[in-house]
């Protein structure tokens, strides 16, 4: 149903929603209201209005941040980092602060990792489960989790990388030619568009911390913990998936750091620019602008 108002949506320039900062427990509240509204508004008339349009769009957009923090908070406590209440930090400045947060804190964080991704794909196949699903995962919060800010930035590849239609054309492709067991996204930038696929596919879907140019990572941030988590795949079919290869850089090294984790990888990306040094196996759109 999302994915169907969302075809109404103009997918040539980001919009203004798109830019945005809230708590985290805000954000959640947020996307609780707009996944019920729009449920409500499908049952009773069958139909879509411009309103309606406005709120899925908040929806897309805000959903990410759901996994977007709890990956951030992962990395903190997995690399001895301070829990701040609004920064993204380097992971080399974890040699700087060396803070141990303990065992216990690091399965916690990681245990919430994992069900913000499940929670984040019930917000979006809007099917009545999250807004109770989403207010029970916030209970189990620290309190600096839920008062995190979180802050939205209008990312035009990001945008033109998950368009619903665009994805759709990817996911019959894959689903014909390849059969994925898992996708596994280079994160962050590829959460909002790889949340969609992931329901299209119906496939597990996990992602690795990789953002060469926002975060300024050298290599995909991966841990014991993901390892541990990712063996369970290591036999199968996996899709290593970034939404957008301009230079083609973070995916041509986010494949060459994972793919030695398993015994068959395959690379995807919505949008492939024509002058990128690789090309993915798997490609929704070439764009040639």
């Amino acid at each position: 149903m999302l994915s169907k108002i969302l075809e109404a949506a103009d997918w040539s320039s980001p919009p203004e929603d798109m830019e945005f900062q809230c708590s985290y427990q805000d954000l959640m509240e947020s996307i609780a209201k707009d996944s019920a509204s729009l449920r409500e508004a499908w049952a009773i008339q069958g139909a879509y209005s411009s309103s309606d349009i406005k709120k899925a769009i908040r929806l897309y957009i805000r959903t990410p941040g759901i996994v977007n923090v709890m990956l951030n908070y992962k990395i903190c406590v997995e690399h001895g980092l301070p829990l701040h209440p609004s920064v993204y930090y380097e992971l080399k400045e974890a040699r700087k602060y060396k803070i141990d947060h303990g065992l216990p804190a690091v399965e916690n964080a990681n245990r919430l990792y994992r069900e913000s991704i499940l929670l984040a794909r019930k917000a979006l196949d809007m099917g009545g489960e999250f807004p109770a699903h989403g207010a029970e995962f916030l209970r189990k919060l620290p309190r600096e989790l839920k008062n995190f800010i979180y802050t939205g930035i209008r990312d035009t590849y990001t945008w033109r990388g998950s368009e619903p239609t665009l994805l759709l054309r990817l996911a019959e492709m894959l689903r014909r030619e390849y059969g994925p067991e898992l996708i596994l996204a280079a994160a962050h930038g590829a959460i909002m568009p790889a949340l969609l696929l992931a329901e299209f596919l119906d496939t597990p879907l996990y992602f690795i911390r990789f953002s060469m140019f926002k975060r300024h990572d050298e290599e995909p941030i991966i841990s014991f913990s993901d390892k541990a988590w990712l063996s369970d795949f290591s036999s199968k079919r996996v899709i290593l998936y970034d939404e957008d290869v301009a230079g083609g850089r973070t995916l041509e090294l986010f494949s060459r750091r994972i793919s030695p984790l398993f015994g068959q990888t395959k690379t995807a990306c919505s949008i492939r620019h024509a002058g990128s040094s690789i090309r993915p196996d798997y490609t929704g759109l070439t764009w040639w602008g």
